[in-house]
């Protein structure tokens, strides 16, 4: 009897190990989309330059939030900014892309910074023509993009 026990004991840890090599990473594969999740009701590209090239096929401007892991106020912008109604609606005039401020390759595309949360406005050539730093209520942020959009 305890030698059956033993055996199951043992292969039960082989499999687990075997099970365990066989497992490839994730990490570096993931966009930062499915990394950090997507606001609801609000469509993201994939990746920067996704943004970039359908900013120049539509003539419209590339709105790039810099996020990073762990970042509340990150979160809070999209739980309660981004994810609001009316800023989804003011939003359909930009192309959203989120940006990971620890991956080097998408941190080099953006100007220089920082902290985040940060929002870079840009053409599709990748030309800063503002940015936005910090937490912002829906209102306040609501009035920012209008403000911007009258310039």
């Amino acid at each position: 009897m305890q030698t059956i026990i033993k055996s199951r004991i043992i292969w039960l840890i082989l499999a687990f190990f075997m099970t365990a090599c066989n497992s490839t990473p994730t990490e570096g594969k993931q966009t930062t989309l499915e990394k950090y999740g997507s606001p609801y009701g609000i469509p993201w590209e994939k990746d920067l330059a996704t943004a970039f090239e359908k900013a120049k096929n539509e003539n419209k401007i590339v709105m790039v939030m810099a996020v990073s892991e762990g970042c509340k106020w990150c979160v809070n912008m999209k739980k309660n900014t981004l994810s609001n109604p009316k800023v989804a609606k003011k939003l359909e005039n930009y192309i959203l892309v989120m940006a990971d401020r620890e991956t080097p390759s998408e941190r080099e595309q953006l100007p220089p910074f920082k902290h985040v949360p940060i929002i870079f406005f840009m053409t599709h050539e990748k030309e800063m023509l503002d940015n936005l730093r910090g937490y912002f209520p829906p209102e306040n942020f609501l009035e920012y993009i209008n403000d911007f959009e009258e310039e």
